[in-house]
């Protein structure tokens, strides 16, 4: 990106309390699915990301391992004279920023903390982690279950650009996980869940460690048949909370979920379950 190209979007941003913890605020480009993002430290106020033109979305995530599950963003109720005219406010959808050659600088006031479950789950979408699931099989582990471990204390360790090379991604891949490694973990409090491409409709999950810097290939998942039939975006499931992850694939005309745990200790997923459910039944439900 040259500097004539380059285009900048800052703001602050309000919390609806007096806390101002630390977050990760994100611009997303919906017609190229690209996500960038920055730290903003603690009583930081606000933040500035250099992007190109184009259209975006800016939203932001607490970053501290253990916090609490919620988005704030820029919507259509954001700019207002308190923080309590968001809660009144009606529309709470995303509201786009327009950068472009005449325009070079998007203003934002990230604000409002109240989206609707159905934007909530967008958001985990596009930042890659879960989204909610459909409902489960009876008997069949639940994220909440499986808290991370305590005393995970988050990102210890910085990961060098240098080892990306080694991993056989290309250059949209390695794009990809340069964005998550920056949004800091998204699994069990102390790894980051990358799913790279092994083929057209195949996935293959990287962990890193940021305990050490370590990246995993767990072999059993390394080739995930991406293409379900329905309920696609339910193929990897996991949480920044949880230690649990479940995969979803085809295995003849029968849909199977494992459950797998992650053992901080041996540094190792475990398979703790698996449940087959016909694909009628599968599909019979549709995603939130």
């Amino acid at each position: 990106m040259t500097a004539a190209s380059a285009a900048v979007i800052d703001g602050n941003i309000i919390f609806p309390g007096s806390d101002k913890p630390a977050v990760t605020v994100y611009v997303y480009a919906p017609e190229q699915a690209r996500l960038r993002s920055a730290l903003v430290r603690r009583d930081q106020p606000g933040f500035r990301i250099v992007v190109p033109p184009g259209r975006y979305v800016v939203f932001a995530a607490p970053s501290a391992p253990g916090a609490p599950d919620v988005y704030g963003a820029y919507t259509h109720c954001s700019g207002g004279a308190s923080p309590q005219d968001a809660v009144n406010c009606a529309d709470h959808s995303l509201r786009h920023v327009v950068v472009d050659a005449r325009t070079q600088h998007g203003k934002v006031t990230v604000d409002d903390w109240y989206l609707s479950d159905t934007d909530a789950d967008a958001l985990d979408r596009i930042r890659g982690v879960s989204a909610t699931p459909g409902p489960q099989p009876e008997g069949a582990p639940r994220f909440s279950e499986y808290p991370m471990a305590t005393g995970a204390t988050g990102p210890a360790f910085a990961p060098p650009q240098t080892w990306l090379s080694g991993l056989g991604l290309n250059h949209e891949d390695r794009a990809k996980l340069r964005d998550n490694i920056a949004a800091g973990p998204n699994f069990a409090g102390e790894l980051t869940v990358d799913l790279a491409r092994c083929g057209r409709h195949c996935r293959r999950v990287l962990l890193l460690d940021w305990r050490d810097g370590k990246v995993i290939a767990p072999p059993e998942l390394g080739a995930i048949d991406d293409n379900l039939p329905c309920r696609a975006t339910e193929a990897v499931l996991f949480r920044r909370d949880s230690r649990l992850l479940s995969v979803t694939r085809m295995r003849g005309g029968v849909i199977a979920t494992q459950y797998f745990l992650w053992d901080p200790t041996a540094a190792s997923l475990t398979l703790l379950a698996v449940y087959p459910r016909k694909q009628s039944e599968f599909c019979a439900i549709d995603p939130p």
